[in-house]
Formats: structure tokens, C-alpha cells, sequence
């Protein structure tokens, strides 16, 4: 299952010059559309031609690609280049939105995907453009709202939360494992040891596979498998205790520090 967005057509205006009768149709530039799902949901893997914005209200994105896994908490979106396929899943019951924005080859020029923030402007822009018609040309109030949020997007905060995954696959394993389930094994010597490293190459050779420091993306790690377990509703002391943690104190600065003090709120809410 994936998203089913619909297409906005408009009839632009001619050019200067040209007859009004040559005026092409074309896709309209921002197309934004919404879900909304009664339990936990699962996307089937999906490619977009344009940027893809992804934004749930009151759950947690889990986004996945070949090159690591990102986790946007209500408050956040996720971006998406053009022509990465992910996968989608929704932790919760929950609205989903996505906007598809035309490409920039000035914007996110390295092809990575981010978390982003959302802001209460960006919000509510969301909100108004996937309210819009989709027969015939917008004009005035709705051509603004299309207009501006591509730029206001552009303006957002991007958040050190995503989960990069190393290409060699020995690594990638053991990543994969900690990530699924995040355990005591956080040390840089024990990992360096099973890698038959120097604790020196395997920093080295770690932030070169990953892009991050080995003791960042851990914390990612726990940070990504701690949103979606609490928005599951399990207790915030049994995540705190998986990830490490002597209390659920210390997973909740954790939370606050790479997402905001909004996350730490939603999150104990949703947790028993």
C-alpha cells in the first residue's frame, strides 16, 4: 500500500507572445494529500519524481531507504529527494500528509534524506493546500498558500535524528542488529574487537561509512527505536531500560535534545 496522490491540473497562462491557444496544461507545482489511518500502517516501497514531504500530526514516521532509516516525531516532517525509493510506516493510528514539491537542484543538493522540523506556519499551510480543489486553477488565497509553502519548507530546521547505515556489510550487520534492538553493547573497543580494528581505524572507519561519530549514531539508534516503541504505548521505563538507560530521566533528555521539549510531552503521553 502507498500513498494514492491524486494530480492538480491547471491551465497556465500563455507567455509573453504566445496565443492564448498554445497555452500547455501541465501539472500544477505543489501537490499535497492526505491519510488517514485507524491503526498502525505500512507503505509498500515507493519512488517520487519530485521532492517528497512527509508529515504526521499525532504519530511517528518511520521512513526507510537503502542508506538508513529515519524517524520524525509528531512534531516533525521528513524530506525526501527526488527518486529515492522508501519505504513508510506510521507507529500509531494517524493522519499522514504528503506534499510533492517540483525539484531544485539548488535544495538538498547531496540527495540525502533529513528530519525536518515543522513549524506552526508550515502546519497549517499543509493542512489548507490538501483542502484545495483539485479541478481547475488556482487563484488568489489558494495560489498563495501552494506558493508559499515550498519556500517555507525550504526555511526549516533540519534535526540530527536520522540513522545513516554503512555500505560494508559487516558493519551494516551489526548495525542493524543494534538498531532493531539497542542493548548494553555500546562500546567502541567491543565493536572495534568484532571487526578485528584498532580502536582508532574503527572510529575513523565508522564516521566514513556513516557520515556520524560511532557515539552519535548510537544515541540516534536508542533515539529512533525509543519514539517508536513509546508511541506504541510501551512503558517509558522498560524503552529507557532497553536503550541503556538507569532511568527514564535520562531517555527523556535524550529525546528533548535531538527533537525538542514538544517530543518529551507527546511521548509521555502515548507511553503507559
Amino acid at each position: 500500500m502507498s500513498m494514492h496522490l491524486p494530480e492538480r491540473q491547471v491551465c497556465m497562462a500563455p507567455s509573453p507572445g504566445q496565443g492564448a491557444d498554445m497555452a500547455p496544461s501541465a501539472k500544477f507545482a505543489v501537490i499535497v494529500a492526505e491519510e488517514s489511518h485507524a491503526s498502525a500502517w505500512s507503505g509498500l516501497e515507493q519512488v517520487q519524481p519530485e521532492y517528497d514531504i512527509l508529515y504526521a500530526s499525532s504519530s511517528v514516521l518511520s521512513l526507510g531507504t537503502v542508506g538508513g532509516r529515519w524517524i520524525a516525531p509528531a512534531a516533525c516532517g521528513i524530506f525526501v529527494p527526488a527518486g529515492v525509493a522508501h519505504t513508510l510506516e506510521l507507529s500509531s493510528a494517524g493522519c499522514v500528509t504528503c506534499a510533492l514539491i517540483p525539484r531544485s537542484d539548488s535544495e538538498n543538493a547531496d540527495g540525502t534524506c533529513r528530519v525536518i522540523g515543522i513549524s506552526d506556519l508550515v502546519r497549517e499551510l499543509l493542512d489548507a493546500a490538501a483542502k484545495l480543489p483539485l479541478d481547475g486553477p488556482e487563484k488568489g488565497r489558494d495560489r498563495l498558500v501552494l506558493d508559499l509553502l515550498p519556500l517555507e519548507i525550504a526555511r526549516a530546521a533540519s534535526l540530527p535524528i536520522g540513522l545513516p547505515m554503512p555500505a560494508d556489510p559487516h558493519l551494516a550487520r551489526k548495525c542493524t542488529d543494534f538498531a532493531s534492538m539497542p542493548h548494553s553493547d555500546m562500546s567502541i573497543d567491543r565493536w572495534a574487537a568484532d571487526l578485528s580494528m584498532s580502536r582508532r581505524r574503527f572510529t575513523s572507519f565508522f564516521r566514513r561509512e556513516t557520515g556520524v561519530a560511532f557515539k552519535a549514531w548510537v544515541r540516534q539508534a536508542c533515539f529512533a527505536i525509543a519514539m517508536v516503541r513509546l508511541a506504541k504505548g510501551d512503558s517509558l521505563g522498560l524503552v529507557a531500560a532497553s536503550c541503556g538507560y538507569s532511568s527514564p530521566a535520562g531517555l527523556c533528555t535524550l529525546i528533548k535534545r535531538l527533537s525538542g521539549a514538544a517530543s518529551v510531552r507527546r511521548a509521555l503521553r502515548t507511553a503507559r
